[in-house]
């Protein structure tokens, strides 16, 4: 009846309400649903560097190694032979955790591309398309959108451990070494 139809539009609206608030929060670049590791989330809600010393210069050395060598590949190739670990955060009942172990491929590449490190607050880079096969909706989460299309990109927000040109020149260093995903360049690594 009546009182059925009031109370989904009320819980529509509710939920109206609460994606608009993540989303100014958002803008002012405040919302952290989770943070890289070497940075840790303080009690007023900043993110700042993890005080952990030993944290900082595994990050900073994957930095530049990466300056040095100029391909994923040979970071990991590098920590394998060195031996060297990486901390990963791991959570549980005992709440945030430091857990260090050799690093995998896909463990560099994501260090090396978060935006995180390069000083910069991002929020907004997917988005759930819907589509219609075979009559029913289909949701797809976590599609991709392009940079410019992303509804926060605050570089500068908190210290990074590379600059914001350095972490861009990263990337396109990355995107310059990716032969084997239909991208043939003329450079590589």
């Amino acid at each position: 009846g009546l009182k059925g139809t009031m109370s989904e539009f009320e819980l529509g609206l509710f939920r109206q309400r609460s994606l608009e608030a993540i989303r100014a929060k958002a803008r002012r670049g405040e919302h952290y649903t989770m943070v890289a590791v070497g940075y840790v989330r303080t009690p007023d809600g900043r993110c700042e560097m993890d005080p952990d010393q030993r944290i900082q210069q595994a990050i900073r050395t994957i930095f530049e190694k990466f300056e040095e060598m100029s391909s994923v590949r040979q970071v990991l190739l590098w920590c394998r032979q060195e031996g060297f670990v990486l901390p990963s955060v791991r959570y549980g009942p005992q709440g945030r955790s430091i857990e260090w172990a050799l690093p995998v491929y896909q463990t560099i590449h994501k260090l090396l591309r978060n935006l995180a490190y390069g000083g910069a607050y991002v929020f907004g880079r997917t988005v759930t398309r819907t589509a219609i096969v075979d009559g029913r909706a289909c949701k797809r989460k976590g599609a991709a959108l392009a940079p410019e299309e992303w509804m926060v990109l605050l570089p500068g927000r908190h210290a990074g451990y590379i600059t914001w040109e350095q972490h861009q020149r990263n990337v396109a260093r990355i995107r310059e070494n990716a032969n084997m995903k239909g991208l043939m360049r003329t450079r590589g690594a």
